[in-house]
């Protein structure tokens, strides 16, 4: 009986190294035929189990690839049209080439480099390269769930209303930063730090980039916790800090705290964040703003859903100023998905004013096959406060917005898009909108088709 058993291990190993479940098929047979004991069948899959996780490679290198021309049409896009103003057109485009390497548990380091351009706006015989870099990090684990990610690196959060990729903008978002990374079954905790400078200095510690701001420094906490299978409490505590003007030493701090609450069961989820911003703005004024997000959503079928809410800015007195901040910044969230896709109100607080903004929204999402989408989202906006400019008031609502996007997916790395959006627009917002320069009699149009291509061209794991 030993000699049979000895002659059938190299066989079953074998095997097994082809395919785990043949390998556990021959040893159930030689259990119905009498020829090994359960107990020892259990001990050769034990002894294969442990064979095969030692022969499994413990590096993995991947290159991914994307492609992504868009075409729009702009008629009102970001800014109200009047009668002197006409619609334009252009492409453009985003190439990214990314590469990933792992080291079992060890270490991932990422390496993106980006081109973004409109087609036709550099000379392709120009010696001026325009490619950056997006993505260079190095992320090792000091043990087991804690690791530390080091360099440029997007900052991804909740539902990217406070931190985000944009990925709607051709060149994305990214930053310069060290996140210490822990997470379990049931909990996940990043804790973000940044400081930033002009270049390699010498003496002092003045930040002033040029031709855009940026914060000087940012430290921000995220803790997400799976309280039961039902609900979810999310957490974001957030410091930055900005660099006040001809004074290199003084940074003027902004707070902002706050978290979300989740709750799933079936085809039911609610949720309701809110958070509380304080300290100083960038100007240097005192800040005593907040943010509240309730949302619903409910999967009607398994192809249609709805989701209904509303997005509440506080905002201040514009009649008598007090010299207090009331407006919330959504600090470096996307707007593009929240206040509607054609972004007229997308610069919080200019665009509203100073006045706070109330954005109750409903989105109807219809799933067509398995390869393409129907969204229609509706966006009604009005001013929290009134608005007053030189003695005159302003009426509160600022405008309706409808957009509709067509998503179409033929395999896993194509994504085709198309969309159409308008507004209606009041004479508040006409006159908020870059000092009058809109027209409320003219209605905001905005179209676009985009193509992306994600192929993963490489995906090769090795000793």
């Amino acid at each position: 009986m030993k000699k049979r058993i000895f002659l059938l291990l190299p066989m079953i190993f074998c095997v097994g190294w082809l395919h785990a479940q043949t390998t556990n098929d021959l040893l159930n047979l030689l259990i119905e035929n009498k020829t090994i004991s359960q107990e020892k069948a259990d001990s050769l899959r034990a002894d294969f189990s442990i064979r095969q996780q030692a022969s499994l490679p413990d590096k993995k290198i991947r290159i991914d690839l994307e492609m992504r021309p868009r075409t729009e049409y702009r008629n009102g896009y970001s800014q109200i049209p009047n009668d002197t103003t006409v619609g334009t057109a252009f492409v453009n485009q985003r190439t990214r080439l990314g590469v990933n390497f792992v080291w079992d548990n060890r270490i991932a380091l990422q390496f993106t480099l980006q081109d973004a351009r409109v087609w036709g706006s550099v000379d392709p015989r120009s010696q001026n390269g325009t490619v950056n870099v997006f993505e260079a990090y190095a992320e090792p684990t000091l043990f087991p769930g804690f690791s530390m990610r080091i360099g440029r690196q997007k900052l991804i959060y909740d539902n990217q209303r406070l931190f985000a990729e944009n990925d709607w903008r051709s060149t994305g978002v990214s930053h310069d930063a060290v996140v210490l990374k822990y997470a379990t079954s049931r909990l996940t905790t990043d804790l973000v730090l940044a400081f930033n400078q002009t270049s390699e200095r010498l003496f002092g510690t003045g930040y002033y980039p040029s031709g855009w701001t940026n914060y000087k420094s940012l430290g921000m906490s995220f803790l997400k916790f799976n309280v039961t299978p039902n609900w979810i409490l999310t957490s974001m505590q957030t410091a930055d800090g900005y660099q006040v003007t001809g004074k290199d030493e003084k940074i003027n701090y902004r707070f902002t705290n706050g978290g979300r609450l989740e709750y799933t069961s079936g085809s039911l989820y609610l949720t309701l964040a809110g958070y509380y911003q304080w300290g100083h703005n960038k100007s240097g004024q005192v800040l005593d703003a907040w943010y509240l997000q309730p949302e619903i959503k409910y999967n009607v079928t398994m192809l249609f859903s709805i989701r209904a809410g509303a997005e509440l800015f506080s905002g201040g007195n514009t009649q008598f100023p007090t010299g207090m901040d009331k407006s919330f910044v959504p600090l470096y969230g996307v707007v593009h998905r929240f206040n509607g896709s054609m972004d007229i109100i997308g610069t919080f607080p200019t665009d509203l004013g100073g006045a706070g903004l109330v954005n109750p929204y409903l989105f109807l999402i219809q799933t067509l096959g398995k390869k393409s989408e129907l969204r229609c989202d509706f966006h009604l906006f009005s001013n929290k406060e009134d608005f007053f400019k030189s003695g005159k008031k302003y009426d509160r609502y600022l405008g309706f917005e409808n957009d509709w996007t067509y998503t179409y997916k033929p395999n896993s790395f194509t994504t085709l898009m198309a969309g159409v959006s308008w507004a209606d627009v009041s004479e508040t917002l006409a006159f908020i909108k870059k000092a009058g320069t809109g027209s409320a009699s003219h209605t905001p149009f905005w179209s676009f088709v985009s193509v992306s291509f994600k192929p993963q061209i490489l995906n090769y794991l090795f000793k």
